[in-house]
Protein backbone atom coordinates (compact mmCIF):
# COMPACT_ATOMS: atom_id res chain seq x y z
CA UNK A 1 0.00 0.00 0.00
CA UNK A 2 1.35 3.45 -0.62
CA UNK A 3 1.78 5.84 1.87
CA UNK A 4 -0.53 8.38 0.21
CA UNK A 5 -3.42 5.85 0.33
CA UNK A 6 -2.39 4.30 3.71
CA UNK A 7 -2.87 7.92 4.85
CA UNK A 8 -6.16 8.42 3.35
CA UNK A 9 -7.41 5.29 4.85
CA UNK A 10 -5.97 6.50 8.39
CA UNK A 11 -8.12 9.61 8.02
CA UNK A 12 -11.03 7.80 7.37
CA UNK A 13 -10.91 5.36 9.82
CA UNK A 14 -10.04 8.71 12.50
CA UNK A 15 -13.15 10.25 10.90
CA UNK A 16 -15.33 7.07 11.92
CA UNK A 17 -14.35 7.00 15.31
CA UNK A 18 -14.63 10.66 15.72
CA UNK A 19 -18.39 10.23 14.81
CA UNK A 20 -18.92 8.11 17.61
CA UNK A 21 -17.17 10.55 20.33
CA UNK A 22 -19.62 12.00 22.94
CA UNK A 23 -19.82 15.95 21.80
CA UNK A 24 -19.58 15.29 18.31
CA UNK A 25 -22.63 14.63 15.91
CA UNK A 26 -22.90 14.58 12.21
CA UNK A 27 -24.99 18.13 10.68
CA UNK A 28 -28.53 17.17 10.57
CA UNK A 29 -30.17 15.87 7.41
CA UNK A 30 -32.82 17.98 6.04
CA UNK A 31 -36.42 16.75 6.28
CA UNK A 32 -38.45 15.56 3.34
CA UNK A 33 -41.66 17.59 3.65
CA UNK A 34 -44.64 15.95 2.05
CA UNK A 35 -47.45 18.03 -0.13
CA UNK A 36 -49.90 19.30 2.81
CA UNK A 37 -53.66 18.53 2.00
CA UNK A 38 -55.71 21.48 0.58
CA UNK A 39 -57.92 20.73 3.77
CA UNK A 40 -58.15 19.07 7.11
CA UNK A 41 -60.43 18.67 10.16
CA UNK A 42 -58.83 17.99 13.24
CA UNK A 43 -59.77 16.58 16.97
CA UNK A 44 -57.48 17.15 19.17
CA UNK A 45 -56.18 18.60 22.66
CA UNK A 46 -53.78 21.60 23.20
CA UNK A 47 -52.02 23.68 26.05
CA UNK A 48 -51.10 26.94 26.33
CA UNK A 49 -48.46 28.90 28.62
CA UNK A 50 -48.19 32.56 28.23
CA UNK A 51 -46.41 33.96 30.97
CA UNK A 52 -48.44 33.55 34.44
CA UNK A 53 -51.49 32.45 32.35
CA UNK A 54 -52.15 28.71 30.79
CA UNK A 55 -55.41 26.85 29.29
CA UNK A 56 -55.70 23.53 28.61
CA UNK A 57 -58.49 21.63 26.56
CA UNK A 58 -59.89 19.99 23.66
CA UNK A 59 -59.99 21.70 20.29
CA UNK A 60 -61.76 21.29 17.19
CA UNK A 61 -60.23 23.05 13.47
CA UNK A 62 -61.20 22.89 10.51
CA UNK A 63 -58.45 24.46 8.08
CA UNK A 64 -59.34 25.12 4.44
CA UNK A 65 -57.57 27.98 1.60
CA UNK A 66 -60.62 30.28 1.77
CA UNK A 67 -62.44 29.41 5.63
CA UNK A 68 -61.25 28.07 9.04
CA UNK A 69 -63.08 27.70 12.23
CA UNK A 70 -61.62 26.88 15.85
CA UNK A 71 -63.07 25.82 18.57
CA UNK A 72 -61.35 25.18 22.30
CA UNK A 73 -62.91 23.64 25.04
CA UNK A 74 -62.67 23.33 28.80
CA UNK A 75 -61.44 19.58 29.23
CA UNK A 76 -65.23 19.08 30.46
CA UNK A 77 -66.30 20.19 26.64
CA UNK A 78 -67.76 23.78 27.71
CA UNK A 79 -66.32 26.32 25.06
CA UNK A 80 -64.18 28.74 25.82
CA UNK A 81 -63.77 30.89 22.21
CA UNK A 82 -65.04 30.22 18.81
CA UNK A 83 -63.02 31.66 15.57
CA UNK A 84 -64.11 31.74 12.45
CA UNK A 85 -62.42 32.92 8.92
CA UNK A 86 -63.18 33.61 5.48
CA UNK A 87 -61.43 36.25 2.40
CA UNK A 88 -63.78 38.81 4.38
CA UNK A 89 -61.89 38.61 7.49
CA UNK A 90 -62.42 36.74 11.00
CA UNK A 91 -64.61 36.76 13.79
CA UNK A 92 -64.20 35.48 17.45
CA UNK A 93 -66.75 34.91 20.01
CA UNK A 94 -65.48 34.45 23.65
CA UNK A 95 -66.37 32.53 26.64
CA UNK A 96 -69.03 35.16 27.83
CA UNK A 97 -70.47 35.41 24.09
CA UNK A 98 -68.65 38.41 22.77
CA UNK A 99 -67.94 38.89 19.15
CA UNK A 100 -64.53 40.35 18.19
CA UNK A 101 -63.67 41.00 14.28
CA UNK A 102 -60.31 41.47 12.87
CA UNK A 103 -58.83 41.13 9.17
CA UNK A 104 -56.76 38.35 10.05
CA UNK A 105 -56.43 35.40 12.95
CA UNK A 106 -53.44 36.29 14.38
CA UNK A 107 -54.27 40.16 15.25
CA UNK A 108 -58.23 38.82 16.15
CA UNK A 109 -56.31 36.49 18.49
CA UNK A 110 -54.00 39.16 19.89
CA UNK A 111 -56.61 42.04 20.57
CA UNK A 112 -59.38 39.28 22.35
CA UNK A 113 -57.41 37.10 24.15
CA UNK A 114 -54.02 39.01 24.83
CA UNK A 115 -52.27 36.66 23.53
CA UNK A 116 -49.63 35.72 20.11
CA UNK A 117 -50.66 32.77 18.64
CA UNK A 118 -48.97 31.90 15.36
CA UNK A 119 -52.14 30.63 13.88
CA UNK A 120 -50.35 31.13 9.83
CA UNK A 121 -47.34 28.93 11.15
CA UNK A 122 -49.31 26.41 13.02
CA UNK A 123 -51.65 25.29 9.94
CA UNK A 124 -48.36 24.42 8.15
CA UNK A 125 -46.51 23.19 11.37
CA UNK A 126 -49.55 21.13 12.18
CA UNK A 127 -49.21 18.93 8.92
CA UNK A 128 -45.65 18.14 9.29
CA UNK A 129 -44.81 20.99 6.91
CA UNK A 130 -43.04 24.32 7.17
CA UNK A 131 -45.14 27.77 6.64
CA UNK A 132 -43.86 28.73 2.76
CA UNK A 133 -42.49 32.15 1.97
CA UNK A 134 -40.36 32.34 5.45
CA UNK A 135 -37.29 31.23 6.40
CA UNK A 136 -36.36 28.32 8.42
CA UNK A 137 -34.16 25.71 9.90
CA UNK A 138 -35.16 22.20 10.24
CA UNK A 139 -33.98 18.95 11.59
CA UNK A 140 -34.82 15.68 10.18
CA UNK A 141 -35.73 12.18 12.43
CA UNK A 142 -34.50 8.70 12.02
CA UNK A 143 -37.36 8.30 9.10
CA UNK A 144 -36.33 11.73 6.99
CA UNK A 145 -39.51 13.15 8.47
CA UNK A 146 -39.72 16.53 10.26
CA UNK A 147 -38.51 16.69 13.88
CA UNK A 148 -37.24 19.99 14.44
CA UNK A 149 -37.98 23.19 13.02
CA UNK A 150 -36.92 26.88 13.82
CA UNK A 151 -39.49 29.44 11.77
CA UNK A 152 -41.07 32.88 12.52
CA UNK A 153 -39.51 33.22 16.28
CA UNK A 154 -40.59 29.72 17.15
CA UNK A 155 -38.75 26.43 17.86
CA UNK A 156 -41.11 23.47 17.08
CA UNK A 157 -40.46 19.44 18.05
CA UNK A 158 -42.52 17.26 15.99
CA UNK A 159 -43.25 13.50 17.13
CA UNK A 160 -45.48 10.19 17.46
CA UNK A 161 -45.88 10.18 13.67
CA UNK A 162 -49.10 7.81 12.41
CA UNK A 163 -50.20 6.99 8.68
CA UNK A 164 -53.28 8.76 7.39
CA UNK A 165 -55.47 8.78 4.91
CA UNK A 166 -53.14 10.44 2.04
CA UNK A 167 -52.49 10.56 -2.00
CA UNK A 168 -51.94 6.63 -2.91
CA UNK A 169 -50.25 5.08 -3.36
CA UNK A 170 -47.42 6.50 -0.88
CA UNK A 171 -47.80 5.88 2.72
CA UNK A 172 -48.94 9.69 3.93
CA UNK A 173 -47.49 10.45 7.92
CA UNK A 174 -48.74 13.41 9.85
CA UNK A 175 -47.01 14.16 13.65
CA UNK A 176 -49.57 13.04 16.43
CA UNK A 177 -47.80 15.55 18.56
CA UNK A 178 -46.01 19.22 18.51
CA UNK A 179 -44.39 21.29 20.99
CA UNK A 180 -43.76 24.88 19.91
CA UNK A 181 -42.25 27.30 21.81
CA UNK A 182 -40.61 31.12 21.14
CA UNK A 183 -38.74 32.43 24.29
CA UNK A 184 -39.87 31.56 27.52
CA UNK A 185 -42.54 33.40 27.41
CA UNK A 186 -44.88 31.39 24.97
CA UNK A 187 -45.62 27.50 24.45
CA UNK A 188 -48.08 25.30 22.75
CA UNK A 189 -48.61 21.68 23.14
CA UNK A 190 -51.18 20.08 20.25
CA UNK A 191 -51.74 16.64 20.57
CA UNK A 192 -54.23 15.38 17.64
CA UNK A 193 -56.89 12.42 18.65
CA UNK A 194 -58.37 12.16 14.68
CA UNK A 195 -57.60 13.67 11.65
CA UNK A 196 -59.86 14.28 8.16
CA UNK A 197 -57.62 15.25 5.09
CA UNK A 198 -58.91 16.65 1.76
CA UNK A 199 -56.67 17.02 -1.48
CA UNK A 200 -57.45 18.83 -4.39
CA UNK A 201 -57.95 17.04 -7.49
CA UNK A 202 -55.39 17.95 -10.41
Amino acid sequence: MSFKRGLLVVLAGLLAACAQLPGFSPSPAAPVLPAPPSAFRLEGRVSLKANEESFSGGMTWRHAALQQELLLRTPLGQGVAELRGDAQGVELRDSEGRLHRAVDAETLVRQALGVTLPLDGLAWWVVGNVRPGAPYQAEADGDGRLAVLNQDGWRIEFSRYTQVGGPQPVAYYLPGKLVARRGDDLEIRLVVDSWELSWQLP
